[in-house]
């Protein structure tokens, strides 16, 4: 029995010693990637041995863009923060931008690695790396053409009609109107039924609609326990990519919609005469142009030299159905969020200066004097007043404010900084759209900064206004988000003028969840009914 009990205290002791030599040993690594920057010559937030600089940067009440903006005051223009034992460095010097997002483009062509390999993000744009990435790019860019858009402007006109007749029973009855939640039931509709072929009703009961509440519950809490964990602790990510992917709410809704997807797939291939106006329709139509216009063998992609011979070069550009599936999803989440946001903060900035609103209405009867309710591409794009009043509302409120990012591929020195390979950048969009040195008087609501007059005689640099990024890895669904935001705003103005009063939030509130400015709270506004002299859609009464 002794000997038992001797053999058991020895191997407690051993577990207890392994335990504090791995904590030891875990320690002083720690501290050696904390001191990164210091090694680099790079100014630096002092982290916290587990968080790093997270807990500052997202907690409780705080706003990122602001905290960002407190740190570059003290720290300046580069900077370098952690988030766990993950390096974050913050370029806001405009030259240095210029080169990470364009001049140097091949070496900074990736965003940062995903902490965790989210289904189906991994398969998406936002996830795909390297030459997959630019070789699904080149098949996806034709979706997002011109020609394109027009034909995504019935699908758009039809939901902004639901819209209209939702604000009229609402105005008729003398109640406000929360235009972020109606704006968010509209948008989800439309990129429902454009990226994932679905027919959705979620203007009609944004309190009881299950799909709507489950998206916006997604987004709300995308940074969830799993997620924090795997930043804090690199050797879980594997694990919780599982765990987040299978067990979570988030994933059992994400393959609710990955399952819808393929069924809506398989029953297109089956009978490929029907044609579909709809985003999934077009990535499975270049999918399969980008096949039929080259030759397969062994997997790889046939290529002729100038003999005529065929050369085995690289495999082909065709997207496969689990990238098509994903896509679609990563558009779902992008239309959805900034659309509505970018709509909402439109709107907020017209109801508080009337004076450019009065302007946008005097544009809107001059040029569309008596034409239908329901707009097309080509009237969308004459309306060169709207165009200045979003380019500055996108000034002042980019939509995706924390979203422009990239991974070094190798060790680069840009100028006097030395950037390592895997270095993650963040480009602060807030304060570049803010930078007194770049936008006199920043903080206030002019459009006619975006005047083509304004423009022609500007000396801005070339990246003080990037709201989509710039560069090769920009968003590539800008001319769908413009269209629809643009036609939406237009719609209601046409039909509306937008009043703010006591129960408008003045200034706005904001939270940043994911990598989205949301509105915190109501952004309440009224709508007083105008004279329409144009005939109105009976749909939208």
């Amino acid at each position: 029995m002794e000997v038992i009990q001797g053999a058991a205290m020895v191997t407690w002791g051993l577990l207890v010693a392994a335990a504090l030599a791995y904590v030891t040993y875990w320690v002083q690594h720690r501290r050696h990637q904390h001191a990164l920057f210091a090694r680099l010559g790079i100014q630096y937030v002092p982290p916290h041995l587990i968080y790093g600089s997270n807990h500052i940067l997202r907690g409780r009440g705080a706003l990122p863009t602001r905290v960002i903006g407190q740190w570059m005051k003290r720290y300046g223009k580069v900077f370098g923060y952690y988030v766990g034992w993950q390096p974050n460095m913050v370029v806001a010097d405009l030259d240095l931008v210029r080169d990470i997002l364009v001049r140097e483009f091949p070496i900074f062509a990736n965003r940062p690695t995903l902490v965790i390999d989210a289904q189906p993000v991994v398969d998406s744009l936002v996830g795909l790396r390297d030459q997959r990435w630019k070789d699904v790019r080149s098949v996806l860019a034709p979706t997002f053409s011109m020609v394109k858009m027009k034909s995504m402007a019935g699908i758009m006109n039809e939901k902004m009609n639901e819209l209209l007749s939702i604000v009229s029973k609402k105005v008729a009855r003398g109640e406000p109107v929360d235009w972020h939640t109606t704006y968010q039931g509209m948008t989800l509709d439309v990129i429902c039924e454009c990226a994932l072929a679905l027919k959705t009703h979620c203007q009609r009961d944004q309190d009881g609609d299950d799909f709507f509440l489950a998206v916006r519950q997604f987004l709300k809490n995308a940074v969830n326990t799993a997620i924090l964990l795997a930043l804090y602790f690199k050797i879980f990510a594997k694990f919780l990519s599982f765990v987040s992917n299978r067990l979570a709410y988030s994933g059992r809704m994400t393959m609710m919609i990955v399952n819808h997807l393929k069924t809506v797939i398989a029953v297109r291939r089956r009978d490929l005469s029907v044609k579909h106006l709809d985003i999934l329709q077009l990535m499975l139509e270049e999918a399969e142009n980008k096949s039929e216009n080259c030759t397969q063998a062994n997997g790889q992609c046939l290529e002729s030299d100038n003999n005529n011979k065929p050369n085995y070069k690289k495999e082909t550009k065709k997207l496969t159905d689990d990238e098509i599936i994903a896509n679609a999803w990563v558009f779902l989440l992008g239309g959805f969020e900034t659309t509505s946001n970018t709509m909402t903060y439109t709107s907020y900035l017209l109801a508080t200066h009337p004076e450019v609103q009065e302007r946008l209405y005097q544009e809107l009867c001059d040029v569309l004097q008596d034409s239908p309710e329901e707009l097309t591409y080509e009237q969308v794009h004459s309306l060169k007043y709207l165009d200045q009043v979003f380019c500055e509302t996108l000034r002042l409120f980019p939509p995706a404010v924390n979203f422009v990012s990239r991974e070094a591929a190798q060790d680069i020195k840009l100028g006097d900084l030395f950037i390592p390979k895997g270095m993650s950048i963040q480009i602060p969009l807030w304060y570049i759209h803010r930078d007194p040195d770049q936008w006199p008087d920043a903080e206030a609501f002019d459009p006619e900064r975006c005047s083509p007059e304004a423009r022609a005689a500007s000396t801005r640099h070339s990246m003080a206004y990037i709201p989509f990024g710039a560069g090769p890895r920009n968003c590539p669904g800008i001319r769908f988000g413009q269209l629809e935001a643009k036609m939406g705003v237009a719609r209601v103005i046409r039909r509306f003028k937008l009043v703010a009063y006591e129960d408008t939030p003045q200034p706005l509130d904001f939270s940043i969840p994911t990598v989205t400015l949301n509105p915190s709270g109501s952004v309440l506004l009224r709508a007083e009914p105008r004279h329409c002299s144009f005939p109105v859609s009976p749909h939208a009464i």
